[in-house]
């Protein structure tokens, strides 16, 4: 019986176990790769690679401290998790052993909705990726495309605006446009807006060039420096949505602590509803979850740490 499983590969997985080895607990770290989306870094013509902060460096240090404990660690999928009504669990993988514990740091993280045109495949992370947040800095003076209709969309407009020579957003519907938020995002001098447009194909050489969208049955071709799809992520979530509560969107939600609706459950990363969709933000959400999850198993539920 071990005392905690961590379940992803991404930040916050590596994190909460390298947490967990710090702690002298009994821990299993289950993951079929190492990095999760830090893996995958966006090429631009105008970018040497010493100016990105690359995520795959950020968290070396992390699995550098987990290389040499190989035998806490289990290279597989998990199938399946079986809550016990001792309160622990029990963990399958694919190649059928099962594992128990008394605590699980669920950290699977999430993935972007592709948009499934011509193009898409050939150049992501040539000039097209799916994350405004981490590149925004390096857009200044350039032009962009945002695909979304979504929060999420108008956030990343809202950070490119400030830099950009111009940003174009392509919603497919009006979504979120016609919020608060949208309205305001929006009404910047260097944004258009191609409301229900849609992206039918992304066009380029080594890089992505410019997109081809129809509009009311006409088609444009838009050139731009960069493609941005901000369509709503998707939490890896499908083997725990029958274990605790989830957003309208399937995201595990969590409380300060990283505390979800199960006791004993613990949740990090992208997979939940923190929105910490950043490398930094990711590492310090696991190691939270760890420190949570040590504080369970010594009968501590939080409380005693409040100022009276």
């Amino acid at each position: 019986m071990h005392e905690v499983i961590i379940i992803g590969g991404g930040p916050a997985g590596l994190a909460a176990s390298a947490y967990a080895v710090r702690k002298r607990m009994d821990a299993l770290f289950i993951s079929k790769g190492l990095g999760g989306r830090t893996k995958r870094q966006l090429k631009l013509p105008w970018v040497e690679d010493y100016q990105v902060a690359v995520g795959d460096e950020t968290i070396q240090r992390f699995r550098t401290q987990l290389d040499y404990l190989d035998f806490m660690r289990v290279r597989a999928e998990v199938n399946g998790i079986e809550r016990r009504d001792d309160g622990t669990f029990c963990v399958l993988v694919a190649e059928g052993q099962t594992y128990n514990t008394q605590t699980i740091i669920f950290a699977t993280g999430a993935y972007g909705q592709r948009l499934g045109v011509p193009g898409e495949d050939e150049f992501e992370l040539r000039g097209l990726c799916y994350s405004a947040m981490t590149y925004a800095p390096l857009m200044v003076d350039r032009n962009a495309v945002v695909v979304g209709d979504e929060m999420l969309a108008l956030r990343a407009v809202a950070e490119l605006s400030r830099i950009a020579t111009q940003v174009i957003l392509i919603a497919e519907s009006d979504g979120d446009l016609d919020t608060v938020v949208g309205q305001n995002v929006l009404s910047a001098d260097n944004v258009v807006v191609k409301r229900h447009s849609k992206v039918i194909e992304v066009k380029g050489d080594n890089y992505a060039r410019s997109v081809v969208i129809v509009q009311e049955g006409r088609h444009q071709e838009i050139a731009t420096d960069v493609v941005f799809i901000e369509k709503q992520l998707i939490p890896y979530s499908d083997l725990v949505l029958d274990l605790v509560d989830v957003d309208e969107c399937g995201f595990i939600k969590v409380d300060e602590r990283n505390r979800t609706s199960l006791p004993g459950f613990f949740a990090a990363g992208d997979v939940t509803n923190a929105m910490t969709f950043q490398v930094l933000m990711g590492l310090g959400d696991g190691e939270k979850a760890a420190l949570t999850a040590f504080d369970y198993l010594l009968g501590l539920g939080g409380a005693e740490f409040q100022c009276e």
